[in-house]
C-alpha cells in the first residue's frame, strides 16, 4: 500500500472513532458532522478491510484488529503531531480534547482544581477521566491512550516518567464517639477493619506496621475505592485507614471521627507518569505545567484555610 494514496483525516477520524466508541462523540471530538465521520469510518473499513467498529449491546464495540491497531494510530498521531508542534507554542483552545488517567483518590481531592484551571484557559476543551487503578493502572499511559496519569503508584515501568505532585499522611476514621480517646495499638489491631484494595493484593502499610509490633489486625471488608470506605465506617463499627485530605473532608457530613493511626506509616506520594515519547509533544507540554499549578494551588488553598482551622478547633 503506498502512503500516498492515504489520506491522513481518516486516521485522524478513526482515532476519534475508537476511542468514542460512537459516531455522535466522534463527530464532536473532531468538529466534523456526524455524515462526515460516518464516511470517514466506512473509508477507514475499506483501508483496513474490516468492520473496526460492531454493533453490540445497542452500542459500537471494536473489532479484534482494531483492538490491535487502535493504540498505534493513537500514538502515531501524536508523535506526528510532537514533530510539528515540537517548537510552536499551544494554543489550548485549540485543543479538542485530553485523556487523564487518575484513582478516586485523585479525582476527589485534585480534580477540582484541574478543572477549575482548564476552564480558565480552554473551556470548550473535553477532558476524558480513566480509572487508574490496579496492576495494569499505567498501561494505558505505555499504550498512549491517556496523556497523563495521576496516582499513588508504587512501581513504574521503565519508558515512563514520573514526577510527586504533593504528598498526604495516613489518619483513621471511625464513627464519632461521646468523648474521643486514644486508640493504642493493641486496641487498634483488635478492631475490625476496611482495607481499600482487592484481597489478592496482599498486606498494606498497616498491616506491615502493626506486623512490627508483633501484632495483626481483622480485615471485615475490601473494596476497592477510597471513597467507599468512609459510607461503610459511617454505618458499622469498622475503623479504615485513609488519606488525611479524604479523611478531613468526609468526616464532619459522616458523623466520624479522625484519630492518628498508633502505628507510624509513612507519608505517601501522589505523582503523575506520562510516557517518555511524550516529552516534546506539545499537549504533555501544556498538561504537565497545568497539573503542577493544580496541586500548587491545592497545597496553598490548604495554608490558607489551616489558620482559621486553628481557630475553630480553639474556640
Amino acid at each position: 500500500m503506498k502512503l500516498s494514496g492515504i489520506d491522513l483525516n481518516i486516521l485522524v477520524a478513526l482515532d476519534a472513532l475508537l476511542s468514542e466508541q460512537s459516531v455522535t462523540r466522534a463527530a464532536v471530538r473532531i468538529g466534523r458532522s456526524q455524515p462526515a465521520t460516518s464516511h470517514a469510518l466506512n473509508r477507514a473499513r475499506e483501508l483496513f478491510r474490516d468492520p473496526l467498529l460492531v454493533r453490540a449491546g445497542g452500542g459500537l464495540e471494536l473489532t479484534a484488529r482494531a483492538k490491535m491497531v487502535a493504540p498505534k494510530i493513537h500514538r502515531l498521531l501524536r508523535e506526528l503531531g510532537a514533530v510539528l508542534d515540537v517548537h510552536r507554542e499551544l494554543d489550548p483552545a485549540a485543543l479538542d480534547s485530553v485523556t487523564i488517567g487518575a484513582t478516586d483518590y485523585v479525582g476527589f481531592v485534585l480534580l477540582p482544581q484541574v478543572f477549575a484551571a482548564i476552564e480558565r484557559v480552554a473551556p470548550q476543551l473535553s477532558v476524558h477521566v480513566r480509572t487508574a487503578e490496579g496492576p495494569d493502572a499505567l498501561e494505558p499511559v505505555r499504550r498512549g491512550v491517556v496523556d497523563v496519569a495521576v496516582g499513588t503508584f508504587p512501581q513504574v515501568p521503565a519508558g515512563l516518567r514520573t514526577e510527586v505532585l504533593f504528598e498526604d499522611e495516613f489518619v483513621c476514621l471511625r464513627r464519632r464517639r461521646p468523648r474521643a480517646q486514644q486508640v493504642t495499638v493493641d486496641e487498634f489491631s483488635r478492631l475490625r477493619h476496611v482495607l481499600v484494595v482487592s484481597p489478592s493484593a496482599g498486606m498494606g502499610p498497616v498491616d506491615y506496621a502493626l506486623a512490627k509490633h508483633g501484632r495483626s489486625r481483622q480485615i471485615a471488608a475490601y473494596v476497592p475505592h477510597f471513597l467507599v470506605a468512609p459510607s461503610l465506617v459511617a454505618s458499622t463499627d469498622l475503623v479504615v485507614t485513609t488519606g488525611r485530605r479524604i479523611a478531613e473532608r468526609l468526616a464532619p457530613p459522616l458523623g466520624l471521627e479522625v484519630f492518628a493511626c498508633p502505628v507510624p506509616l509513612k507519608p505517601f506520594a501522589v505523582r503523575m507518569v506520562w510516557h517518555t515519547r511524550t516529552e516534546t509533544d506539545s499537549v504533555g507540554r501544556w498538561l504537565r505545567p497545568l497539573l503542577r499549578e493544580a496541586a500548587a494551588k491545592l497545597l496553598h488553598d490548604e495554608e490558607r484555610a489551616a489558620p482559621g482551622a486553628k481557630r475553630r478547633r480553639s474556640a
